[in-house]
């Protein structure tokens, strides 16, 4: 069932009830007020008649025609009265029958008086005491006005219910149509997008309201989708060019080898020359494993070491400056803080190491005297690591790229490596919810700045 079936059933539902209630409610009142005051009357002419008859002892005949001259008769009216022994000692209108029990008259005797109905009949009884004895009044007639007006209000009720609902039902159905015709042409919009149109967008409504803020949402949701394919059509390429030449300078040069016999020195060149390549090879896809395990929605189980940061620096130093005799990484500590817990983070020791390694060596790869610097500084609640060096500057123009996957510029086209390194730095920081920047200019040092939250 549709959205549109539903809220019209719920609110025809919910408007069904409340007119049935009010309906209902007013029936009541029409009927409790037209039985009451046809009660009260039949309770003045059995008052009136006890006295004349029982406490006046007035004559029956008598009575019998103040009661024919009467103008204010009710409808097959008829009063009868019993003595102490139920017997009935005064009965009017002989053509109509009225037979009440003798259990209605006791409980009459005990309450005093009853109203209640005998058919068709509303009848009202008092009890009268005298010395003789207790003699019951019983005064009965159709309310013939009353009860037509009754029927005439339940049909009215019931036209005007099934014309109330019928309206509802179509308002409803409507009104909801109306509600959920921007969700479909969202429906439709979105529909239309993939896969041909992804740089499309949902319009966005200036009412700021429910719609508005949904296809807001929806439309950060596309952009974080398209993005997300076009890192991965990147990725895919830049991976099939990485891996195409190695593969492609291993396959020329063992067709080189296979074309004529050779002497064992020139098959152990290129069987070394392959070596390397497969190195190469086996390298790139390390970094990619890496790159590609570095997920944010590990990171609760990952972040569970407790790390020194300046004993992490001393092993990275010496890690780097074991890579190449050219490289050289100096320490800038400065201003140590008294509570050594200020230079621990809590997260992953491997994955640190592994950030500060590759910007490490990155700088000395790129300085040109092979030198670099770690500075760190401990705040109250941050840690600031900065890895400098005295290189040529990063462009302008490379600098928003250089985090981004296989990423090289023109700068460092000559310069070994696959543009992994960097990308992994800025996930490992992004996954210890911290902050990489980078700052570069003529004149100044190129610094790599990670900020560490403390927690």
């Amino acid at each position: 069932m549709t959205i549109r079936n539903r809220l019209a059933i719920r609110f025809t539902g919910l408007v069904s009830a409340i007119l049935l209630l009010a309906f209902v409610s007013i029936y009541a009142f029409c009927w409790y007020f037209i039985a009451s005051d046809f009660y009260r009357r039949l309770d003045r002419k059995a008052n009136t008649l006890g006295e004349m008859l029982i406490l006046h002892r007035l004559d029956a005949q008598l009575i019998h025609q103040l009661s024919r001259i009467r103008k204010d008769q009710l409808p097959n009216q008829k009063i009868k009265v019993f003595d102490n022994r139920d017997s009935v000692i005064y009965e009017t209108n002989d053509a109509i029958s009225l037979d009440v029990s003798a259990s209605q008259i006791e409980s009459i005797r005990q309450k005093k008086r009853k109203d209640f109905r005998q058919g068709l009949y509303y009848v009202s009884g008092i009890r009268f005491m005298t010395a003789s004895g207790m003699y019951v009044v019983l005064a009965s007639a159709e309310n013939v006005y009353g009860d037509a007006f009754l029927r005439q209000l339940i049909w009215a009720m019931v036209g005007l219910f099934f014309l109330a609902i019928g309206i509802t039902i179509f308002s409803g159905w409507f009104f909801a149509g109306d509600a959920l015709r921007p969700m479909q042409r969202i429906d439709q919009t979105l529909n239309a997008i993939f896969p041909n149109n992804r740089d499309e967008r949902l319009p966005i409504r200036q009412d700021n309201d429910e719609i508005g803020r949904l296809s807001a949402t929806i439309n950060q949701l596309l952009d974080r989708v398209a993005e997300s394919f076009r890192l991965q059509r990147m990725f895919v390429a830049n991976v099939s060019h990485e891996l195409k030449n190695p593969l492609t300078q291993i396959s020329s040069q063992l067709e080189v080898s296979l074309l004529n016999q050779r002497d064992p020195e020139a098959y152990q060149q290129t069987m070394r020359s392959v070596l390397d390549d497969v190195t190469n090879l086996a390298s790139l896809t390390h970094e990619l494993l890496q790159l590609s395990q570095i997920n944010m929605d590990d990171a609760g189980s990952l972040l569970t070491d407790v790390v020194r940061i300046d004993e992490t620096a001393w092993d990275i130093r010496s890690e780097v400056n074991a890579i190449n005799p050219r490289y050289q990484v100096r320490i800038d500590l400065g201003e140590l803080p008294d509570d050594p817990d200020q230079l621990t983070v809590r997260g992953n020791k491997t994955l640190l190491c592994t950030a500060l390694k590759n910007l490490t060596e990155n700088a000395c790869k790129f300085s040109d005297d092979g030198q670099a610097v770690i500075a760190i500084n401990a705040g109250n609640d941050q840690l600031r690591i900065q890895v400098l060096n005295e290189g040529p500057p990063i462009p302008a123009p490379d600098i928003p790229y250089i985090f981004e996957p296989f990423y090289r510029s023109r700068q460092t086209a000559d310069v070994s490596g696959y543009g992994v390194g960097l990308s992994l730095v800025e996930r490992i920081v992004r996954l210890h919810g911290g902050q990489l920047t980078v700052s570069s200019a003529p004149g100044q040092p190129t610094a790599f700045t990670i900020l560490l939250t403390r927690q």
